[in-house]
C-alpha cells in the first residue's frame, strides 16, 4: 500500500492537536485497502485531503481562469494501484475531507441521489465556510456529467 506515518503524524492525534494531512491520507486508504481486499470493488471512495485545498484554491479564480477538471485530473488525488478514476463511476459515496482554519470536516455524496452531507463535529462550522459549501458544489455538478 505505501502508506506510512511517523511519529510526528501519530502525534497529531493527541488532545487539541490538528490532525495531520497524512493520518487522513491513511486512514482513507486502508479503508478503501480492505474494502477492495473483501469485497472486490470500492464503493465509498475517499478523496485525499488535497484534493479540496487544490479544488477550493481554483474555485477563488475569476472564472475565466479556473481550472476546467475532466475525469482524468482526479487520478492525482488517489493511490494508482488502489483506485482507479473508473472507480468513482460505480461508488456509492464519495467523501471529500476538508481542512479550513485547523478545523477538519467532511462532505459526503451520495451518488445515486447526488445528495450531499456535511459531516462535522461543530455545530455551526466555521466562519467563512458557506464559500467552501459553494464551491463544493460545483463538484457535484461536475460528477454529474
Amino acid at each position: 500500500m505505501g502508506q506510512l506515518l511517523t511519529t510526528k503524524d501519530c502525534n497529531s492525534l493527541g488532545h487539541r492537536e490538528c490532525v495531520d494531512n497524512m493520518v487522513i491520507i491513511f486512514a482513507a486508504t486502508m479503508f478503501m485497502y480492505f474494502e477492495k481486499r473483501s469485497t472486490g470493488s470500492i464503493k465509498r471512495i475517499i478523496f485525499s485531503p488535497m484534493f479540496a485545498t487544490h479544488f477550493l484554491n481554483d474555485n477563488k479564480k475569476r472564472i475565466a481562469k479556473r481550472h476546467v477538471w475532466q475525469l482524468s485530473d482526479y487520478q492525482a488525488y488517489f493511490q494508482n494501484d488502489l483506485v482507479r478514476v473508473e472507480d468513482l463511476l460505480n461508488a456509492d459515496w464519495v467523501f471529500i475531507p476538508v481542512v479550513s482554519s485547523g478545523h477538519w470536516w467532511c462532505y459526503a455524496l451520495k451518488v445515486c441521489t447526488m445528495q450531499f452531507f456535511v459531516i462535522d463535529s461543530l455545530d455551526k462550522g466555521i466562519r467563512g465556510c458557506s464559500g467552501i459549501d459553494k464551491s463544493i458544489v460545483c463538484f457535484r455538478v461536475v460528477v454529474e456529467w
